[in-house]
This record gives structure tokens, sequence and C-alpha cells, in this order.
């Protein structure tokens, strides 16, 4: 007689909801240090279908470090097998390897240098475009209009095109979009990548998009569906990620008089104040899809799985950094893993950091001192990409 096989335990098991958590609305970062202090390090919640989560740095270097057995071949909780691919974000190796090569140089220190006065040119419009005026909306008027417009000019996306993409960028990350109007989205995404890169065949420019047209990939040229996997994902990247950096950063500025102060005083101390505000406040929970039986930390997971890692918890972790809740430049080191880990690591982390830096410079230098407009609700976004939604600041304009 043949016997059941036992029924696959899945524990301990904790409620959380990484997309509609009302305690993520609330405070998105606070909501992520609630889980840290009482959640086991490795749990499966029923959420979205259910999945694993976990929430020390040492669970979370574990499936970050380990793609043999935890895919990126789906970016998605619940795996959607539609959804678009994303060259190089969501290969394995070995695959993945040789396009991370190619992509790898337009983005090193040295690539991204002769960058560094069109980022100023931007960030010193867009701030004398609100220096005036004593208040703004910070989301909207400079904390996504300075990353994207230069990250689309470097692509060479058509900056006339700049409220549209913002929008369909914002809508596709949102908490209640619905499966089938996300994938609306990727294919609005998709039509316009494909006239970008038909438009760049028939007339080249100084731009990413002409350049990855031309050049060698293995003794090939890229085809159409590698072109619009690699912009696919640039596009979603470039066009959000250091506008959520920027608004958690600002919103921390505006509360912390001392690090404000030295921010304004003492500008070589930006890029520590960067890496510190990115260690407290990383935005990223990316999901892994399980590709054999294994374990983490103990606990054991199965193939077919989805595993949520949370990046936060390698910053928040005391054996890496003492007292993580606060926000301080004393650390003899900044562990974070706020551009990801392992072999997907952001690729933009340069440009990311240089525009950060001289946004901060630039705000400093103009602006000084600044605080949080009174009576305003703020409102988070969870998911995968966590955001602040608006962040109303005001000072006294000269």
């Amino acid at each position: 007689m043949a016997t059941l096989a036992p029924e696959r335990l899945r524990e301990p098991v904790y409620e959380f909801d990484f997309v509609n958590d009302p305690a993520i609305m609330a405070d998105v970062h606070a909501a992520y240090w609630d889980l840290k202090q009482n959640a086991p390090p490795v749990f499966w919640t029923p959420a979205h279908g259910g999945h694993w989560v976990v929430t020390s740095a040492d669970a979370a270097i574990e499936v970050l470090r380990h793609p043999d057995r935890f895919s990126s071949k789906f970016l998605s909780i619940p795996p959607n097998p539609n959804q678009p691919r994303m060259i190089p974000e969501s290969l394995d190796p070995p695959e993945h390897r040789p396009y991370r090569q190619l992509l790898r140089p337009f983005f090193e220190s040295k690539a991204i240098e002769p960058l560094e006065p069109r980022i100023r040119e931007w960030a010193e419009r867009l701030v004398d475009d609100v220096a005036a005026k004593g208040t703004c909306e910070f989301v909207d008027a400079l904390g996504s209009r300075f990353p994207v417009s230069v990250f689309m000019e470097l692509f060479g996306f058509p900056l006339d095109q700049f409220d549209l993409f913002r929008g369909i960028v914002n809508e596709y990350f949102g908490t209640h979009v619905s499966d089938e109007r996300r994938l609306e989205l990727s294919m609005q995404i998709l039509g316009t990548l494909v006239q970008l890169i038909e438009a760049r065949r028939a007339e080249p420019k100084d731009d990413l998009i002409s350049t990855l047209i031309e050049i060698d990939f293995e003794g090939r040229k890229l085809t159409q569906d590698e072109l619009i996997s690699i912009g696919f994902l640039m596009f979603l990247a470039g066009l959000d990620t250091v506008v959520n950096a920027l608004t958690f950063g600002m919103r921390h500025l505006a509360s912390d008089d001392a690090l404000r102060t030295r921010m304004i005083e003492d500008p070589a101390a930006i890029p520590a104040i960067i890496e510190e505000l990115m260690r407290r406040y990383t935005f990223v929970s990316t999901p892994r899809y399980i590709t054999q039986d294994t374990e983490i930390a103990g606990v054991k997971v199965y193939t077919g799985d989805s595993v949520l890692v949370p990046l936060h918890m390698v910053g928040w972790d005391e054996k890496l950094t003492s007292c993580p809740a606060d926000v301080r430049l004393d650390r003899p080191s900044c562990r974070h893993a706020g551009f990801g880990s392992g072999i997907h690591t952001c690729l933009g982390l340069h440009l990311a950091r240089l525009e950060m830096t001289i946004f901060y410079e630039t705000w400093a230098r103009k602006i000084g001192h600044f605080r949080l407009a009174g009576d305003q609700t703020m409102q988070f976004r969870g998911g995968s990409v966590q955001a602040l939604e608006a962040l109303q600041l005001e000072w006294d304009a000269g």
C-alpha cells in the first residue's frame, strides 16, 4: 500500500503583508523595524499566495549570495510568468555574467565622471526654480525631476515625455494596481522602447541606447528583444530609485538639526551622510524564487516557494552596525545593502551616489536649513520598492 508524502510544513508562520499592511502605509520604515524586532528571522506569511520573509542580515545575505538556490527569474510575489524579462536583473548565472560585463563599463566611476557638469546644471536649475518660494512638494518639484531628467538624458529617452514616463512608473509600482493593469503599463513601456530603438537605428545620437544598438556582444549585435529587455529594466530602475533615496533622505534631514547643519557647513561630509541615510532608510525588498529544497538559517524551504528579502535588514543588524536605529557619522564603516548585494548589486550605484552628492551640495548652498511643513499626513507606498509619495518642505526664503 502506497503511503502519502507528509505535508510540507511551512513554519513558523507570521502575518505580514509587504504590499498592503496598514503599518507600512503609515510609516514604511517603522513597519519594517517592527518586523525586525518582533518577527522570527525566517517566517512564512499567507499573504499573496504565501511566501517566506527573512528579517536578519545573515538570512538575507545567504539568499542574495546563492543564486543557484534562490533565483531571480521571477521578480514578483506571487511569481508572474508573464512579466517582461529584465536583463540582467532577472537572469541567474551563468547567463547573467556576460550581460553584466557588457553593461558595467557604462556605469563605472570613470564613465560617470563626464556627466558631472550636466548633472550640476540640472540641480542648479531645479533648486533655483523653488528657492524663492520658501516651500515645495519635494517629490514632484525636485525629487523626481532631478534624477529622472538626468537618467532620461543619459539613456536617450525624450525629455518632453517626462510627465508621461514618471506617471507610468508611479502607477507600475503602485500597491493597488491589478495584474492586468500592470501588464498594460508594461506594454506601454515596451512600446516606448521599440519606438526609441527604431528612432536611434535610423538616427544614432550620443546616448546609451544608440551605443547599445551598435555594440559588439560576443561577436554579434544585441537582438531587438535583448535591447528591449535591458531598456525595460533601466526604465523602471532609472526613473524611480534615486527619487526614493532623496525623498527619504530629505525627510530625515528636515528633522535632524545636527546632521543638516553638518551637511551645510561641511560639504565634504555629504558622501558619508548619503551612505548613512541609505543604510537607515533602505527601501527595497527583493523577491527570490526557490529552485530546490533547502534551508535558510535552519528553516526548511521548498522548491517553487518565494522568499522576500528586505534589504533594510543588512544595514539594521546589530552585529554589523552598533545602534542601527541612530543616524550618525562616527561609525568606522557603514555596512548596508541599499544598492543590493551579491551579483545583482545595482549597476547604477556610482551614478546614484554622484547625483545625490551633487543634489545635497546644491540644496545646502542655495537653500540651507529647511523643515517639514506642518499639517501634512505622509503617505507611504509598500511593495518591493517602497516610496514616500509626497513630502512638503518649507524654509526661510531670502
